[in-house]
């Protein structure tokens, strides 16, 4: 047997044990769902092929149209459809992929056209997901994560927030040099890959710079530390918290333990919560701790407060892809595999990691740790990575 006729093999059978475990998540009803998923999100390269040859045929039949002062010249449309993609911190992956496309295409900047779902705006998610993040709380996250992240790519020089998808039809030319995704289009839905930015990466391509704290948010983070841990090496801790995929969320009782090994002479742990957490107030486990509420509800001081830290820590969750895109902060993240869907080893090389290895474009001082958040497993890595930090 070839090597390339194995390689399917395994794909096949992998592609199999993800509909098995998704229909066993989801119930029967995937199954039916699964095939426009899979033209919403495309994963496999016949998906790929069949949305190119529909984006040819179409626009061969339609002249190439763009509306004159509509968006700003020389600028790359990155189009993000809330009918097709999650309103979650993975917005921070689809920018910075958009980023790198821009670079490759020669524009001067990135214009963003949000696209309203079908269902209040939005895209209709699974019962069980929007029992714990119902369409109140996504379309806050509209307002108070996605649209305040623009603010942390330079490029950016504007966006439209689209009232009907009529409207982005006509502010999108059927031109798929002047767009990103290149095969988007209204009538054809896609969310963007989120492998982008690894593959670019993966052929040595050049990543940096990406995401950067605003100048506000600075001055806000600053004024706090100051405040709160003057002298000290600020070292912040992401707790995650939250009703959806709940297994996944930090050990609290575990970071309470490896808090009670930090010199508190040396080290200033500030905790910041998950911007979904289930409760106002901190934990009982992490009661005495300093927590940094403004950096739960505003990006922007969020941004800033990773990128002020000595070092980060947390779960992997989703506001840490704040720190995969900033060069300038330094993390350890803790991600086991398999603790439910969205980590089983079919889900991660869908999403451009590499069991076992850090990003492609991390840096020295930014690091995986495929492992629970165990006390003696976060020590480690502390330890080691305080090695790395004092070393460069």
């Amino acid at each position: 047997m070839t090597s390339r006729a194995t390689t399917l093999i395994r794909r096949a059978a992998a592609r199999a044990r993800w509909i098995v475990a998704a229909v066993r998540t989801h119930g029967i009803g995937y199954v039916f769902r699964a095939p426009g998923n899979e033209l919403r999100n495309p994963r496999l390269a016949a998906t790929k092929k069949i949305r190119a040859a529909l984006v040819q045929t179409a626009d061969r039949l339609a002249p190439i149209t763009r509306h004159p002062g509509m968006d700003p010249d020389d600028c790359l449309l990155f189009a993000f459809d809330l009918g097709a993609s999650p309103v979650t911190f993975d917005f921070a992956t689809f920018l910075a992929g958009a980023e790198i496309e821009r670079r490759r295409r020669g524009f001067d900047g990135l214009f963003v056209v949000f696209i309203p779902g079908a269902h209040g705006g939005l895209r209709k998610e699974q019962r069980g997901y929007e029992s714990s993040v119902d369409h109140a709380r996504r379309q806050w996250r509209v307002r108070n994560v996605l649209i305040p992240l623009l603010a942390h790519l330079p490029s950016v020089r504007g966006y439209t927030m689209c009232a009907t998808r009529d409207q982005a039809a006509a502010l999108l030319p059927n031109d798929s040099a002047s767009v990103v995704p290149s095969d988007f289009r209204v009538w054809l839905p896609r969310q963007p890959d989120k492998r982008l930015v690894h593959e670019h990466a993966a052929t040595g391509g050049t990543v940096w710079p990406l995401l950067c704290p605003t100048q506000q948010g600075r001055e806000f983070a600053d004024q706090f530390l100051r405040e709160v841990c003057p002298d000290r090496r600020l070292v912040v801790i992401t707790i995650r918290q939250t009703r959806a995929a709940a297994e996944r969320n930090s050990q609290l009782d575990e970071w309470r333990s490896f808090l009670a090994t930090i010199d508190r002479r040396r080290f200033a742990p500030i905790l910041v919560h998950d911007t979904e957490s289930v409760s106002m107030s901190p934990p009982p486990e992490l009661a005495d701790e300093v927590f940094c509420d403004a950096a739960r509800w505003n990006v922007e001081i969020r941004m800033a407060l990773y990128d002020a830290a000595w070092l980060n820590l947390a779960v992997m969750h989703g506001p840490m892809e704040l720190c995969w895109y900033n060069q300038r902060s330094r993390y350890v993240v803790f991600l086991p595999v398999g603790a439910d869907p969205s980590s089983s080893t079919e889900s991660i090389a869908e999403g451009g990691l590499r069991l076992g290895e850090d990003l492609r474009f991390a840096t020295p001082l930014q690091h995986i740790v495929w492992a629970a958040d165990r006390a003696g497993v976060i020590r480690d890595a502390f330890e080691e990575m305080s090695a790395r930090i004092e070393a460069s």
